[in-house]
């Protein structure tokens, strides 16, 4: 176990009233799938802000972003 997992274990074993979101680092499937295992849900900011950046298609890049997040 990592320590960020370890970390996200300890806040899921407090059984808070309100959800827990993560949001750092949460950069693609993978990470927002860990996050999603220890908690309530994931904020991915940086991360998309970075793939609209060069974009010439803001529809087909938040389509692709997504799409590579949640497939």
């Amino acid at each position: 176990m990592t320590a960020v997992q370890a970390y996200l274990k300890k806040l899921q074993n407090l059984k808070l009233k309100n959800p827990v979101l993560v949001g750092f680092g949460i950069k693609d499937k993978q990470s927002f799938n860990d996050a999603c295992q220890y908690s309530n849900g994931a904020i991915i900011g940086t991360a998309f802000i970075k793939a609209l950046e060069t974009s010439t298609s803001i529809e087909r890049s938040v389509k692709q972003f997504m799409n590579g997040i949640l497939a």
